[in-house]
């Protein structure tokens, strides 16, 4: 499939790929790891139905088979700000910080030097032929590595073992010349040899400052241990590169003024917001690569211990709200739960949450609220409440169930 890439005015690129990506995601992996695009952007293509004209994709089978043109929106990183927060956008990323944890499956092979690509194109075409595999010279060998380890980076400089297993796989699929006779796949030996050199790059990535490989070096006795800090749990940002334009004095100063800031009686909120959103690469530096006791946290970092700071800093690591997703748990949950709550009411122990149950019967468009409501009344068994629920009859309004979450 052969692409025509628009990234501005005056960034216009050509790109070719094998195997035509099976979603929308799978496309921007694609255009990531080739053309090394960073943040967020959606895609427009030329739709033939309308003469050519830019029109957002949001399905892949919508894509012209053979030949597109795509054109990249970068969205700003305030589209990434939780709305009801208010939160402040993130700070910008630079090139250096693999903003996906998200490996592409099948992994795009990138395009390798001219020479190497030419080689592998005659090699190629003679195991067509007679099923001969190339006798790979060092030289072209480690220009092959260099491009592959380079790529990988890109997504994260820690990448699993099916990762590597992928990526030696599609390596060999698109250019079978490079099967090794001795191993039973054909890539063992690849998958080892990119294991070796992404070790070896990882040195290259700590030097040149990367975050994410520098938190992980170690001097002394620290050196023998085998712990290794990296993204396990799907964060985004798990140690992000410093904002473009401030330095380590700079977001020191933001952290003082957001303490200061926090200890007033009537607090900015919106300034914190601003403030813990520019110091959030440092604060991550510290917890991961320092890992301080708590009471040293909440002593630097007093805002993030407030309810609305710890939403929008979950978000910051993982691009997901902490209460939405909480909530929409729930509402996957709800028919369990009745269930369970109508067996406990059978016993006639627990008048108050039979009387929700009834409530609910009456108004099944409440499910949600009265989940939330029989949980207190089946699972809490203390005064403080998981959520402090209210009712309230306004002219012109129906009934209204509101909550509000304990933070102490």
């Amino acid at each position: 499939m052969l692409l025509r890439v628009i990234l501005s005015e005056t960034d216009i690129r050509r790109l070719s790929i094998e195997i035509t990506p099976t979603s929308v995601d799978a496309l921007c992996q694609v255009l990531r790891a080739n053309l090394g695009l960073r943040g967020g952007f959606i895609l427009q293509f030329e739709d033939p139905a309308f003469k050519d004209q830019l029109t957002n994709l949001t399905d892949i089978r919508d894509l012209p088979e053979e030949r597109a043109t795509l054109k990249v929106l970068f969205t700003a990183d305030a589209a990434c700000s939780d709305s009801t927060l208010d939160t402040a956008s993130l700070p910008s990323l630079s090139s250096g910080e693999s903003d996906s944890q998200h490996w592409p499956e099948p992994f795009p092979i990138p395009d390798f030097s001219h020479d190497v690509e030419l080689k592998l194109q005659e090699a190629n075409g003679r195991y067509a032929k007679d099923g001969s595999v190339l006798m790979i010279p060092k030289g072209m060998k480690t220009d092959i590595l260099d491009t592959l380890a380079d790529s990988m980076s890109k997504i994260s400089p820690y990448p699993e073992r099916q990762h590597y297993e992928n990526v030696a796989k599609a390596l060999v699929e698109k250019h079978p010349s490079l099967k090794e006779p001795s191993s039973g796949n054909g890539w063992y030996g690849w998958f080892y040899s990119l294991k070796f050199k992404l070790g070896n790059y990882r040195q290259k990535l700590s030097a040149a400052g990367c975050p994410e490989v520098r938190v992980n070096k170690r001097k002394g006795e620290e050196a023998k241990g085998p712990r290794l800090k990296k993204s396990k749990k799907g964060e985004v940002h798990y140690c992000p590169d410093p904002p473009e334009g401030l330095s380590d004095e700079d977001m020191e100063e933001k952290r003082r003024m957001m303490e200061v800031e926090v200890l007033k009686k009537d607090a900015d909120y919106h300034q914190i917001e601003e403030l813990m959103s520019a110091t959030f690469s440092k604060r991550r530096k510290e917890i991961v690569g320092d890992q301080p006791l708590i009471r040293d946290v909440i002593a630097r970092w007093p805002a993030m211990f407030c309810e609305r700071q710890v939403r929008a800093e979950f978000k910051r690591i993982v691009s997901t709200d902490l209460l939405e997703s909480f909530l929409d748990g729930l509402d996957d949950l709800a028919p369990r739960l009745l269930e369970v709550y109508e067996a406990a009411t059978k016993s006639a122990k627990k008048p108050a949450l039979k009387a929700i149950l009834d409530f609910l019967k009456k108004d099944v468009s409440r499910r949600a609220e009265n989940c939330k409501i029989g949980h207190r009344m089946f699972a809490i068994k203390s005064q403080r409440c998981l959520f402090l629920f209210c009712r309230t009859q306004t002219k012109g309004e129906g009934l209204l169930l509101c909550w509000v979450c304990h933070t102490t």
